[in-house]
């Protein structure tokens, strides 16, 4: 949905967008720190860190990687009225915004999903406000148009599938299937399920082998719509009914040499709960593989994979 004109009082900049979402999805939007990265970084600014304490007094530290280098802000709340109200400080490592500014989002429900999040930001002056207001302007426009692409896969029912940079050098994947532990395991395991699930009618999975044991190998190949194809051969270092531990690398080498993936399964209430924790070999090589979108094709793969386990 359109922004609304910022309407700055004093050293207030007041800024308004409406979300199909409920007040509820939108607050767990604005303060789950499993959440928050996926809308509130970017391709070239990952966040790399995102702890919060969220209750009145506590406080939080968010973390971008930026050009190579972290970059931060650190806070504490000052009222917590879930889902109407939020209050923090808020302080950056580069102190851009000239001191310390204080933020209140207000969420209102206008409709039966929709609601509209209204942020004030107090600046020190005037003069900080209209120094920081236009680059705080397209930031929050650039982040909010994230926020509305992510809202939908929150809603529950959906997919659940949430890719996140973590550390220095990982990538941090979840996806939870309606099938039992032994089943998603299969399909991690036997190459025949692997080949039904692996490509897409743009990127097939042309050749599949796995040596599903401790030590054993394994090699895919998918070939690309221009006919050039990509390699991966990897080892498997440990092989448990609920942990698969191995190391790839991808001819051509795009990721920077050999990572390191380690595959959970959690099974709870009839579901199973993925989670991939894959360890690139620096930072710079991490970054480039969470700007390239590969999460786009993971969430489809495992779309494919979920109605394969029906």
């Amino acid at each position: 949905m359109p922004d609304t004109l910022p309407a700055a009082t004093d050293s207030d900049l007041v800024y308004s967008r409406d979300f199909n979402a409920s007040p509820a999805l939108l607050w767990r939007a604005i303060t789950d720190p499993a959440v928050l990265p996926l809308w509130l970084g970017g391709d070239t600014n990952p966040m790399i860190q995102c702890d919060s304490d969220l209750r009145p007094g506590g406080a939080f530290r968010w973390v971008w990687r930026h050009d190579g280098q972290p970059t931060g802000v650190t806070g504490r709340f000052l009222a917590v009225d879930a889902p109407r109200r939020l209050v923090n400080t808020e302080l950056f490592d580069q102190d851009w915004t000239m001191g310390e500014t204080t933020v209140t989002q207000t969420l209102t429900e206008l409709a039966p999903q929709t609601t509209r999040l209204r942020m004030t930001i107090r600046y020190t002056s005037p003069a900080a406000r209209d120094a920081a207001g236009p680059t705080m302007m397209a930031g929050l426009t650039a982040h909010y148009a994230a926020l509305d692409r992510l809202l939908p896969t929150l809603i529950p029912g959906r997919s659940d599938f949430h890719l996140l940079a973590t550390g220095d050098r990982q990538i941090t994947v979840t996806r939870s299937f309606a099938a039992p532990l032994a089943a998603v395991h299969r399909a991690h395991t036997d190459a025949a399920l692997l080949k039904r699930w692996m490509g897409s009618p743009d990127m097939p999975l042309e050749d599949c082998r796995m040596d599903a044991r401790p030590q054993g190998g394994f090699r895919y190949v998918w070939r690309m719509r221009d006919g050039t194809r990509i390699t991966l051969t990897g080892t498997i270092t440990r092989l448990d009914p609920d942990r698969i531990a191995h190391t790839e690398v991808f001819d051509p080498d795009w990721t920077g040499g050999p990572t390191d993936v380690v595959t959970t399964f959690h099974e709870s209430g009839g579901r199973t709960v993925v989670t991939v924790t894959i360890t690139y070999s620096a930072p710079p090589a991490r970054d480039q593989v969470f700007a390239s979108g590969m999460g786009e094709g993971m969430a489809g793969s495992y779309d494919l994979l979920d109605a394969l386990l029906v």
